[in-house]
């Protein structure tokens, strides 16, 4: 008897275990890139920014400040949708030469917050 009730306890965790594995929806959405890309140091400054996600998801928050010269500046930018999607393309008004630092905040398909951020350089104009 002992034997046959661990046998199928070990069944049930090997079961629950191989399901738990093989499900997608516990799994959260990521950053997946950005454009420009995080790091780049660019000629002049972009006409517009991405944020590209694993998954599905609802951006919230964007925070972009551009630092020159010992200052910083906060630039706004409006968020075009609030529907959850994986791609989205802001058009800040970015001004000229200096550090570019990007904040944002999304929310995941599965609920879960995200946060994240990525910066860039552009050269003097």
């Amino acid at each position: 008897m002992k034997t046959i009730a661990t046998v199928v306890t070990a069944g049930v965790i090997a079961g629950l275990t191989n399901g738990l594995a093989a499900t997608p929806g516990l799994a959260h959405a990521e950053k997946s890139g950005t454009v420009p890309p995080d790091g780049a140091r660019l000629a002049s400054a972009p006409e517009r920014l991405e944020l590209r996600f694993s998954d599905p998801a609802r951006l919230m928050k964007v925070d972009i400040v551009r630092e020159r010269g010992g200052r910083s500046d906060d630039i706004g930018v409006a968020i075009p949708t609030r529907a959850k999607i994986e791609t989205i393309t802001l058009t800040p008004d970015l001004d000229g030469a200096g550090l570019y630092r990007v904040r944002w905040r999304a929310l995941g398909a599965d609920g879960h917050v995200m946060t994240g951020g990525f910066s860039f350089s552009v050269a003097g104009e």
